[in-house]
């Protein structure tokens, strides 16, 4: 019988935390399942020393309201552009997804704190265009209302951590001039995890990184230098993308491994963390 229980070996360090940062990718936020079994993980996980911060996706949420309005989606390499009509929809989503989860924690005895990223949490810089092929050519592509993280006011995480509470991150940040922009949820995890934690956890819909074709199964280890490789291949893209990319930007920052993991498996996290781990773990 396989072995999910935590290696917890030598994690408590003079009463130290582990942090980790933990992505909950829109697709799986769509079954209350996923996130009661998160919700059990962290429960008993938080008794072992470590500490969790979730950091939710909205994305399939997102497109099924825009559509509900009338308003077509677009994305270009892997972004949301985000007219004040997409935003209005970003902000609404995630508002209403982040109580659902919150509500969920709550119900088996976790002190689950919503934490808005534009509420002084996320401090961005409004992304510039990006090239994108259209018909054969290449243009370029204004975005609108998308950030990027410049600054995580990470004491606000910490002092809820201190607390023994989970914050909860709906993603979205604020400029200086106090427009709230829409920040890719894997970019924000990435950021936010490299600002405060040990180890960067994307949970999503596939079982990991393939890092070859031919065999088109996950890899279950690979360092950045690979990663890059694969990128620069081709065979990393798309969707994936932003997800490497916030995995080697978190590990970068300090942060001594991320993983990416099938939200959808019997309890992800816990798994994530045993000595049989599933998905993939990027490592320096």
């Amino acid at each position: 019988m396989q072995n999910i229980l935590p290696d917890t070996a030598g994690l408590m360090n003079g009463g130290q935390q582990h942090s980790i940062t933990v992505k909950l990718g829109g697709s799986t936020t769509d079954e209350r399942r996923v996130i009661e079994q998160l919700s059990q993980d962290v429960a008993q996980l938080l008794q072992s020393g470590y500490a969790f911060i979730i950091v939710h996706g909205g994305g399939k949420e997102i497109s099924r309201v825009m559509d509900e309005r009338g308003i077509r989606p677009r994305k270009v390499a892997g972004l949301r552009v985000t007219d004040d009509a997409t935003m209005a929809v970003v902000e609404q989503v995630m508002n209403k997804m982040n109580d659902e989860i919150c509500s969920v924690m709550r119900s088996i005895g976790l002190s689950a704190v919503k934490v808005i990223g534009a509420e002084g949490l996320l401090i961005c810089d409004r992304k510039g265009p990006v090239q994108a092929e259209e018909s054969g050519k290449t243009v370029s592509v204004d975005l609108m209302r998308v950030g990027t993280v410049r600054h995580v006011k990470s004491e606000i995480l910490s002092e809820i951590l201190r607390q023994g509470k989970v914050p909860v991150v709906a993603p979205y940040g604020q400029g200086d001039d106090g427009m709230t922009l829409n920040v890719n949820a894997d970019t924000a995890a990435g950021s936010i995890a490299g600002a405060t934690s040990e180890e960067l956890i994307l949970l999503t819909d596939v079982d990991g990184v393939v890092a070859s074709r031919a065999e088109g199964r996950p890899a279950h280890t690979l360092t950045v230098a690979e990663t890059r490789d694969l990128i620069d291949k081709g065979v990393i893209h798309g969707g994936m993308l932003p997800k490497i990319e916030a995995c080697i930007h978190a590990i970068e920052c300090g942060v001594s491994a991320a993983r990416i993991v099938n939200g959808f498996a019997d309890h992800p996290l816990k798994r994530a963390l045993s000595e049989n781990s599933i998905g993939t773990k990027i490592s320096p």
